[in-house]
């Protein structure tokens, strides 16, 4: 029986998230699953183990956990589906990395390094992507915004959920403020991308599994400037247009080549914005949406991709 882990951020009780859809797919198709926490994991006697428990039919939104062991990380299939503190990336990366040399990581070190920040895609030449400025310092894009003009988007390069994303432009008043507020909440880096217009008319949301095109929403700003579902913006659901489709899957085989085998990438056509590479969201969304089940699409075609 082929074994997989599932690794999480710890919460006090089970709460309905990626992996809470994922593990009665896995169940079914005959696996062996743990569930173990991101942030305990740890080097004993050369062997890198988390703490965690069995996987079972029976976890119930709300309910506490079972009773909890340390496991060594030796499964067919080890499923990352949260970060954890931020504060002890690093060291987990590096952990993940030695798990990775002995068994299939999703996702890989590289696309958990490389994809959750902006870096890479902003650099590469494959797909259009806004133009991104990133410093260490709040007067070299102060200096962008005042002598460029227009609206940009000032943001952490490995933010999520919305959080110290500001819409600036030049002549505001608050400019080194918001920079200043970045620099704080991030690694000491802020990223500043060029404002599409576009965006107004809303953004997709797509999700991205084993290669392929899963589903997709479309996200439109509520309170601000923000699509962000926990900024107040809101889902409604949509296609994606042949010319857009034909961008996620050329999309979705570079995402796999870099070892994103799970993502959700935001798209304002022709524009590329970002790609989630840690736990996207997105299932339970489009499942109340489209009033259909597609965890099971996403389990199936990860598992489908597998060398």
């Amino acid at each position: 029986m082929e074994r997989i882990a599932l690794l999480i951020k710890e919460t006090p009780f089970v709460e309905d998230d990626n992996f809470f859809r994922f593990l009665p797919k896995l169940l079914a198709r005959g696996f062996q699953v743990d569930v173990l926490f991101i942030d305990t994991l740890r080097m004993q006697a050369n062997q890198v183990e988390a703490n965690g428990c069995p996987g079972v039919t029976n976890l119930d939104i709300g309910a506490e956990w079972p009773t909890q062991t340390f496991m060594r990380l030796d499964h067919d299939l080890v499923w990352l589906l949260g970060l954890g503190d931020r504060a002890t990336f690093l060291d987990k990366l590096q952990l993940l990395f030695v798990v990775s040399q002995q068994t299939r990581l999703i996702n890989s070190p590289n696309a958990i390094m490389h994809l959750k920040s902006k870096y890479l895609l902003a650099s590469q030449s494959l797909f259009q992507v806004p133009e991104t400025h990133a410093d260490t310092r709040a007067e070299p894009l102060i200096r962008i915004i005042e002598n460029k003009g227009g609206d940009w988007i000032l943001k952490p390069p490995a933010g999520s959920l919305g959080q110290d994303v500001f819409k600036v432009s030049a002549g505001d008043h608050d400019i080194k403020e918001r920079v200043e507020q970045v620099f704080a909440g991030s690694t000491g880096f802020a990223m500043l991308q060029q404002y599409l217009p576009e965006i107004e008319r809303g953004e997709k949301r797509v999700l991205i599994a084993g290669g392929k095109v899963i589903n997709q929403y479309q996200r439109l700003a509520g309170t601000d400037h923000r699509t962000n579902l926990t900024q107040g913006g809101v889902a409604k659901p949509c296609e994606l247009s042949p010319e857009e489709h034909n961008l996620c899957t050329e999309l979705a085989g570079y995402l796999l080549r870099q070892g994103g085998w799970f993502c959700g990438v935001d798209l304002v056509f022709p524009w590329v914005i970002e790609v989630n590479v840690i736990n996207p969201g997105g299932i339970g969304t489009i499942d109340d949406l489209t009033g259909v089940d597609w965890s099971g699409d996403v389990v199936n075609a990860v598992l489908a991709a597998r060398p």
